[in-house]
């Protein structure tokens, strides 16, 4: 337990040390544009204190973000962290070639399957790479582990969809590998007319390896198919609201109250991908 602190406070102090060196590169990188959770925005910078740092590599999912920290003022001064569960997204003020409008992280509920619970969900903050009147295609950092005896956990990409009335966003490509497994066996319940066309589309078909080599090029395809389905289907009706108001803030408690106490603040720098 002690090696696993003092790992993940190396990596926390880390990633502090990296994001100011990058602040200072740029120090517009981290202004952002908070959309809480009641509507009300904040204006200020992304902030990468030591404190939050540890709070979010010893949360449940470890490796999705679940609070951010945000001042007014890009050094110094007051800042406040927000939980997942308190904003609806935050946005880059910055453009890029990529976003034109700004890099976009959504708070939404992600799969983070378990031992005996493939549909356990977690709420944190995604990389958000298209929104249509469907859905979304998110982007997340997971874990896989390697090595059989010798157990190796690497952190890699998670490409996900997240339609319009299911409870949580499912994998797509894991690490650039195909991987919509979980999202097939959750959609076997609440959209099965859905899942078939899925399943067909992109394992079963004739196609099929054309149409996966199509996906990874452009995820949005999946929710292309989905908008067809929805002329002739009901849509997915799987709220995710229940879920914030069944045991999320306890859990986040229980979260705040185990991270260690530690302080410390730095400038987080961009941390558009």
């Amino acid at each position: 337990m002690k090696l696993k602190f003092l790992l993940y406070t190396a990596i926390a102090l880390a990633s502090v040390t990296t994001a100011s060196a990058k602040e200072d590169e740029n120090p517009e990188s981290n202004h952002v544009v908070v959309t809480l959770a009641d509507g009300s925005t904040v204006d200020g910078y992304l902030r990468n204190d030591f404190k939050t740092g540890l709070k979010n590599f010893f949360s449940k999912t470890g490796t999705i973000k679940q609070y951010i920290n945000i001042g007014k003022e890009r050094k110094g001064g007051e800042t406040k962290r927000y939980s997942a569960k308190d904003v609806k997204e935050y946005r880059f003020t910055e453009a890029t070639e990529a976003f034109p409008e700004g890099a976009v992280f959504v708070s939404e509920y992600i799969n983070t399957p378990a031992m005996f619970k493939p549909h356990k969900c977690k709420r944190g903050f995604a990389q958000e790479l298209n929104r249509t009147d469907c859905g979304k295609i998110l982007k997340w950092t997971g874990t896989v582990q390697e090595g059989g005896r010798n157990v190796r956990i690497r952190y890699v990409p998670v490409i996900g969809v997240k339609f319009n009335g299911a409870k949580a966003t499912y994998s797509l490509f894991i690490d650039g590998n195909h991987s919509n497994a979980l999202l097939l066996n959750y959609l076997k319940k609440q959209a099965p007319e859905l899942k078939k066309v899925i399943e067909q589309y992109f394992n079963k078909g004739k196609d099929a390896k054309m149409h996966r080599k199509e996906l990874a090029e452009n995820p949005s395809i999946i929710l292309d198919l989905y908008a067809q389905y929805l002329r002739d289907h009901e849509p997915i009706n799987d709220p995710e609201e229940d879920k914030d108001r069944k045991g999320l803030a306890d859990e986040e408690e229980e979260e705040e109250e185990s991270a260690p106490e530690e302080n410390g603040d730095s400038s987080e720098g961009n941390n558009k991908k």
